[in-house]
């Protein structure tokens, strides 16, 4: 009698192990439809946040830039010849230098995190196929 209640207990506990897989295969169906659904919403924020983490270091640089007082010119350069003025930059080279140079403060730089979110819908769609 004891073999058999044993028999029981198991198979028992393995249709619930099955129950509970099937319940969880459709959850993780749901939940890859979403994301694929939230592929394009993603990208678009990822390029939102990157263009603003860019604008905001912009500002910074540029307010920075307006803040310091230009340096004196000489009337005699080298060799005592007349000096030249130095070259104004227009503000939009500003700007454009301003976005070659380093990171935004307390922000971690993530090289290519665009491709790394289409990599990961590429791979869920991978996985799906």
């Amino acid at each position: 009698m004891l073999p058999g209640l044993i028999d029981i207990v198991i198979v028992v506990l393995l249709v619930g192990t099955l129950g509970y897989g099937v319940v969880l295969d459709r959850r993780v169906r749901k939940l890859m439809e979403t994301l694929r659904e939230m592929e394009p919403m993603v990208g678009a924020f990822s390029s939102a946040v990157d263009q603003s983490a860019k604008s905001v270091e912009d500002l910074r640089r540029i307010s920075e830039d307006a803040r310091r007082p230009d340096p004196p010119l000489s009337r005699k350069g080298p060799g005592g010849k007349a000096a030249q003025p130095a070259p104004v930059a227009s503000p939009a080279e500003r700007l454009a230098a301003a976005r070659e140079k380093a990171p935004v403060r307390g922000q971690a730089s993530v090289p290519g995190k665009s491709d790394l979110v289409r990599t990961f819908f590429d791979i869920t769609k991978e996985r799906k196929e």
